[in-house]
C-alpha cells in the first residue's frame, strides 16, 4: 500500500456565501484571500450556478496513469450544485491554487459529475461554503512525475 499523508492540526472553520454572478473558484479564492487561509478542504457547498464547465476524466491508453482529462464541456443552466468538495494550497509559484470537484444538475435532472474550472461557472442565486483550515503542514500542488498530472503533495510546516 502506497501513500502520502501527514497529521495537521485543526484550524479555523470559515463559513461563508458566494454571491450572484461571481465565479465558483474566483469566490472560493476570495473567501481564502479575506481570511488568510492558505491550507484548507473545502468540506460543502452547495448552491446554483448560472452555467458549468468543467472537465472529466477519459480513457486514454498513451498517457501514463491511462487517463486524460476531456476537453472542456460546457452545460448551461441553470444548475443545482448538489456537492462539492475541494483542496486548497499552494502552486509551486506560491500562488493560491484550488482542486476542486463537484456534482451538478440541470432541468432535465440529469447529473454531471466534473473537475471545475476557472473563470467559467458563475453563481446563479448563492453557494453557501464550509471550509476547514489546516495548521502545521503546507499543501503545494506540483507535477507528479508519477502520474503526469499536478497533485496535491504535504509537507511539514517550516516553523
Amino acid at each position: 500500500m502506497r501513500t502520502q499523508a501527514l497529521a495537521s492540526k485543526s484550524g479555523r472553520k470559515i463559513i461563508g456565501r458566494i454571491l450572484p454572478g461571481t465565479d465558483l473558484i474566483g469566490g472560493i479564492e476570495k473567501i481564502c484571500q479575506d481570511n488568510h487561509l492558505v491550507y484548507g478542504t473545502i468540506v460543502a457547498a452547495i448552491g446554483s450556478l448560472s452555467k458549468g464547465e468543467f472537465v472529466y476524466a477519459l480513457p486514454d491508453k498513451s498517457a501514463k496513469m491511462g487517463i486524460k482529462y476531456s476537453d472542456p464541456t460546457t452545460v448551461e443552466g441553470p444548475l443545482e450544485l448538489l456537492a462539492c468538495q475541494g483542496t486548497i494550497g499552494l502552486s509551486v509559484e506560491g500562488d493560491l491554487s484550488i482542486h476542486l470537484h463537484g456534482l451538478m444538475s440541470g432541468p432535465d435532472m440529469k447529473v454531471y459529475g466534473c473537475h471545475f474550472l476557472e473563470n467559467a461557472n458563475p453563481v446563479l442565486i448563492t453557494v453557501e461554503i464550509l471550509i476547514h483550515e489546516h495548521e502545521g503542514v503546507s499543501m503545494v500542488r506540483e507535477q507528479d512525475i508519477e502520474t503526469g498530472f499536478p497533485l496535491f503533495k504535504f509537507y511539514e510546516a517550516l516553523k
